[in-house]
């Protein structure tokens, strides 16, 4: 019985661990893949994940779509990004795509369900040239 305990706990400090060393590699290629992106003020992450050349944030916001998207409009271009796309779809998604350089942006913003607020995702791609080692 103990040796079933101690190995449950050992896969369970294992995979602490593989997670924990995911998670900082996500967020060194989150670093390199969104360079400069601001988050709108008062947004929580919800998750975030990467791949080897890209990375991901969710975020929510108690600000509706529209306000989060209006202050991108601002804030972008006042911070080097030139937006290259902004639409809005008939359900309220506001899709965003901003250039800074060859450094690449999407912003994706919705209405929460259910509740007020709003739940954006931030994308963006390690440009050629800017590569992470990775272990």
């Amino acid at each position: 019985m103990r040796r079933a305990i101690l190995l449950v706990a050992l896969v369970l400090l294992a995979a602490s661990c593989n997670r924990d060393r995911e998670s900082q590699r996500a967020r060194a290629v989150i670093g390199r893949a969104l360079p400069g992106a601001l988050a709108y003020p008062g947004s929580s992450i919800v998750t975030f994940s990467a791949g080897e050349d890209a990375g991901r944030i969710e975020l929510s916001s108690p600000a509706t779509p529209q306000d989060v998207a209006v202050w991108y409009r601002k804030t972008l271009p006042l911070n080097g990004w030139d937006v290259q796309s902004d639409a809005v779809d008939r359900n309220g998604v506001v899709t965003i795509y901003a250039e800074k350089g060859k450094q690449p942006l999407w912003i994706t913003l919705r209405p929460n369900t259910g509740g007020p607020g709003s739940t954006y995702t931030m994308i963006g791609a390690i440009v050629a040239g800017d590569s992470i080692k990775t272990k």
